[in-house]
């Protein structure tokens, strides 16, 4: 590689590593320590890896003053905390990428040849952070995600959200919006699903007084009342055909006519989309295409959870925080075998029914460390017991594989206990006969469980 690299960090430390890495791969590297001294320097740079959080300054805002300037040098940005509103935000003041702290060297490399291959025409927008209970995920597939979420903040076009029910559609399409020009105007949503045509035209559109039989007043729709925002249509796919050619004209002009009114009106909206349905192809349904074209002007797809699973851990801490202070809890985490319980289950409700596992694991516990979830079947039911003898098969095979065993066998210890605890009410005497142990060797059972939990 060839160039210079401009690295923007009040972290000598990182600075130096950064250094370190680039010009081993023959890289011109100059640093700042702040926004004040790299201004200055930003014409001699080809690529610029900036921090977010400087001392003095914001690594974003320093990019969106380059931007609004002219400059259009390709830029990394560095985040300790990869939250959905600041790849977002990052997104569409311009960042080519986000990358999270630690840096990955390879990572990082790989992401300064993408920089460096760039025109300045050719840099495009990436980047967000969010609270904990909107956290959609931190694997390189959800990174991929937002950055496609600040491309669509970062200008006014349609959007199409697609993926599996539970995915967090509504939460990205919020997120587009809270990051848009329009954050300032309404945000509202509509549900098409199982809605007839007369009743979408007039939740939509509004209607006149008198329109049908108990319409004793007019009443405007959900396009007017985002005027000057975002307009969210949930399950698009299940809106009637016949309904169909009314939005597309809506789309086209953004004129419409209220139910029962022969007078136009316009409406200044921006339309985000969601579907879980096939829209287009063999197996779709019955969608007009033109309407699917000039809805998925930029088209976004959610992977469902299953597929990246190593964002479950981050979810689960985000869910049992926002538990914590929504039901005022003390839950502190999780234990080992509700982790790879977790990890090992195939989520087909997706974020959501991570979130009302925990959510509901949590309020069971009310504090300390959530040792178990309830998680759902192939039928909708809870899992039981189940087939006893696979599930242990299957659990001892990921210790093993995981090098746990020991945490395997500890916490199968402790649910015994716990279950003859409670079939024998307490009595501890009981539940000693029932194991094969003095009461002492209970005793002292109980207290180590008791200290590895806390």
């Amino acid at each position: 590689m060839r160039g210079c690299v401009l690295v923007v960090d009040d972290h000598r430390e990182i600075v130096y590593a950064v250094r370190r890495l680039l010009e081993s791969r023959g890289l011109e590297v100059i640093s700042a320590a702040s926004a004040a001294e790299a201004e200055p320097l930003v014409a001699r740079a080809d690529a610029l890896i900036l921090d977010i959080q400087l001392e003095q300054d914001n690594g974003l805002a320093l990019l969106q003053r380059l931007r609004s300037a002219g400059d259009e040098t390709p830029a990394l940005v560095l985040s300790a905390h990869t939250f959905p509103d600041n790849v977002v935000e990052a997104s569409k003041r311009g960042a080519l990428q986000i990358l999270a702290k630690p840096i990955e060297a390879e990572a990082l490399v790989a992401a300064v040849e993408e920089a460096l291959s760039q025109t300045p025409s050719g840099t495009e927008a990436s980047g967000l952070s969010a609270e904990a209970h909107e956290v959609l995920g931190t694997s390189a597939a959800m990174m991929e995600v937002f950055k496609a979420l600040g491309v669509a903040a970062a200008n006014d076009l349609n959007v199409l959200l697609t993926g599996e029910t539970g995915v967090g559609k509504e939460v990205s399409a919020e997120l587009i919006h809270r990051h848009s020009h329009r954050a300032y105007g309404p945000f509202v949503a509509i549900n098409c699903t199982a809605m007839p045509e007369s009743l979408l035209e007039a939740e939509l559109f509004g209607h006149a007084s008198g329109a049908f039989t108990g319409a004793n007043r007019a009443a405007e729709g959900k396009v007017e009342a985002a005027t000057g925002g975002t307009l969210f249509l949930d399950e698009i796919g299940d809106m009637p055909l016949a309904f169909q050619a009314k939005l597309l004209r809506f789309l086209e002009d953004k004129r419409f006519y209220r139910l029962g009114e022969s007078t136009p009106r316009q409406a200044d909206v921006r339309v985000i989309a969601a579907t879980n349905r096939q829209l287009l192809g063999a197996d779709a349904g019955q969608f007009r295409s033109d309407l699917y074209y000039r809805l998925a002007q930029i088209p976004v797809h959610i992977p469902p959870l299953r597929e990246r699973l190593e964002d479950v851990p981050s979810l689960i801490e985000a869910f049992i925080q926002s538990a914590n202070q929504e039901m005022d809890l003390d839950i502190h985490g999780i234990t080992p075998a509700v982790r790879r319980q977790a990890q090992g289950h195939g989520w087909p409700g997706n974020v959501r029914e991570l979130k009302n596992a925990v959510y509901r694991a949590a309020a069971k516990r009310q504090r300390g460390l959530i040792d178990s979830l309830e998680l759902a079947t192939g039928q909708g039911e809870p899992t039981g017991d189940g087939d006893f003898e696979a599930a242990l098969d299957g659990a001892l095979d990921r210790a093993l594989h995981q090098g746990e065993l020991p945490e395997l066998l500890n916490e199968i210890e402790r649910r015994a206990v716990q279950r003859a605890l409670k079939h024998y009410n307490g009595n501890k005497s009981r539940v000693a006969e029932a194991l094969n142990v003095s009461r002492n060797t209970l005793r002292a059972r109980l207290q180590a469980m008791e200290e590895t939990t806390e």
